[in-house]
């Protein structure tokens, strides 16, 4: 049971970190992405090495159990990562003015 607790709370902080860098590259944010794509792939190995460990042995209760709380922390781990990250990456501009924007760049290409 701790060994797959363990593994899915390393994957909701892969999760975390992957939306967060995703959110920074969209926002022209490169220090930000590229520090939370380094620290994803760091806590994405830990959450390898004990999954791969746990699926490998012969408890098939404790392989059920990894890969349904993974699956779970995947899940909320990604929406925790876009609240946490709407913070840390501020939208530049609202979606009204991004709309007016790329409308006026359509009408500009001929």
């Amino acid at each position: 049971m701790l060994v797959a607790l363990i593994a899915a709370a390393a994957m909701v902080v892969t999760d975390v970190m992957g939306v967060i860098m995703v959110m920074a590259e969209a926002h022209n944010r490169g220090w930000l992405a590229g520090w939370m794509d380094t620290a994803q792939w760091l806590v994405g190995i830990v959450t390898t090495t004990i999954s791969v460990t746990a699926l490998q042995g012969h408890s098939f209760g404790e392989k059920a159990l990894v890969v349904l709380l993974v699956s779970a922390a995947n899940l909320f781990g990604t929406k925790l990562g876009q609240v946490i990250g709407r913070r840390l990456v501020p939208e530049s501009m609202s979606l009204p003015a991004r709309v007016a924007a790329l409308e006026a760049a359509l009408r500009k290409d001929p």
